[in-house]
This record gives structure tokens, sequence and C-alpha cells, in this order.
């Protein structure tokens, strides 16, 4: 959500710094009940993207809250995402050719600021100001998800939208229909779900080129480890841990009651046979 020459991370970090936008976020999603938060901060230059995660998660193994958190470096210029994991300390490589294969399954790579591709979007006559920006009110539906987004085309803003133009092109996908500009916040709801994605602020100005490279210490990685280690923050995995535990615990409640049931009827019969 990539190295092709070893030099390139290097020359990065010496290059001057770019300018660009910040956007810190928060989502808040539920399911059934049962929310999950993430907060996210999002370094954007036209042709970069560093969106860093923590997502605070109910921990189905040991019973109780964790956070985790990571890193997805978008590389337009070379068509490659890298996932940083950084408590192992290392990095999964994905090119745009394996992720338009993935995008309809969950990939967990495209930055929440982006307006959603394959969604069709209507404008309304509401409108509201979030972290300072004024925000055009727009009904949104798709496939299983429809909602309210708010969207603003503040020239200030320009990196950003810049960038998820061209990741939309980079990645063969349509923005989402008369949907311009930058995604400052969506209110969603699907089956037994519901969604709220907000940006809290907003900052333009240079950002430093080593945000956009690979830590030099970090080692590469199969693919493989990065599908693990998203289990706990990507939205749609965190969905299926909470249904699965739901299930666990209804299936443990049929238990105990079928228990119960049956030392009831024991216990009838044994009054039948005493008479008291």
């Amino acid at each position: 959500m990539k190295t092709f020459i070893f030099l390139v991370p290097a020359l990065l970090a010496a290059a001057p710094a770019l300018a660009g936008v910040t956007m810190k976020m928060e989502n808040v999603s539920d399911y059934k009940g049962q929310p999950s938060k993430s907060s996210y901060v999002n370094y954007i230059e036209p042709e970069y993207s560093r969106l860093e995660m923590s997502v605070n998660y109910q921990d189905p193994e040991k019973k109780g809250t964790s956070t985790q958190k990571s890193v997805i470096i978008t590389r337009l210029d070379k068509k490659v995402v890298w996932t940083l994991m950084p408590a192992a300390n290392g990095y999964c490589e994905f090119t745009f050719d394996e992720l338009r294969k993935s995008m309809n399954s969950g990939s967990g790579l495209v930055p929440d600021g982006a307006a959603p591709a394959g969604f069709t979007y209507k404008k309304t006559s509401g409108s509201k100001k979030i972290a300072g920006f004024a925000s055009d009110e727009y009904a949104f539906s798709g496939k299983d998800l429809k909602g309210k987004a708010w969207i603003t085309d503040d020239a200030k803003l320009k990196p950003a939208a810049d960038f998820y133009r061209g990741q939309a092109a980079a990645l063969g996908l349509s923005g989402g229909k008369d949907a311009p500009g930058v995604l400052m916040g969506h209110e969603a709801s699907a089956k037994d779900s519901s969604h709220v994605m907000t940006v809290r602020s907003v900052k333009t100005g240079d950002i430093p080129a080593e945000k956009f490279a690979l830590p030099a210490d970090y080692k590469r990685l199969n693919a493989s480890a990065w599908n693990e280690y998203r289990k706990n923050f990507d939205t749609k995995m965190i969905m299926e841990q909470v249904k699965k535990r739901l299930a666990e615990e209804a299936r443990s409640r049929a238990k105990a009651a079928a228990s119960e049931k049956g030392k009831d009827a024991v216990k009838k019969g044994i009054k039948g046979l005493v008479g008291f």
C-alpha cells in the first residue's frame, strides 16, 4: 500500500525538502456495536505519499485492546508501494500491477484521503468547514456502501489533489464520478457496520524527502508478511475478526444455555421419581 536502484534512497535523503500537504485523520468503524478506532498522518506531495497509521483494536487472542502501527509509502514515480512494519524492522514491496489485481479484495494500501474509486458522487446543497477548509457535501454510493462525503477543491491542497488523481490513473481507476478535490470526511454505512472518517488538521509546507524513502536498516520481507501484519488494522479484516468473536460468544452462550437446560431436565426427572 520498490527499490530498483540501491542509490535512490540516499539520493532522496540528500535532495531538498518537498513542498506538500500534511493531513491528520481519524477513522472510527463499528460492526454490530463493536468499535475500532484508528488515526492517520498522511504526508503528500504530487508524486509521493507517506501514510502513517496507528490503530486501536480488540485483540482476539489477548482478549483486550492493542495498538498496531504501520507506514505505507506510495511512489508514483516508480509505480510501487512500500509497506513498512516498524515492529518487524522490515518492509514489503508491491508494484502497481500487483495492486491492480488486489484492489477489489481489500488491499489496505490506498490512503483514506482518496475519494474511493468506483463510487458515484452527487453534489448536494450542503457544506461545512472541516479543519479550516470549506467542503462541499456529496451523497455517494457504491457496492455495499453508501453515505455522505465532504470534499474541498481549495487550491492550497492542490499537491494532495494531484497525488490522488495520479494514483487513480496509475492504478487504472476512475477517481469516482463528480468528486473533484480532496476528501475531508465521510459518514458511510454498510450491512451491520458504519464508518466515519474526519480530517482533524492540515498543514502545508516543506516535507523532508526522507519521509518518502526506505529506512536504511529495514530488511525486505515476503509479501505474505504484510498480509499477516495488516490483519489488525485493515478495516475489512477487523470486521472479520469481530464477526468471528461474536460468533464464538454466541456459540458459548448457546452451549451454556443447553447445559443449564440439561441440568433442569435432570432435576425434574429426579423430582418425578422421588416425589419432591
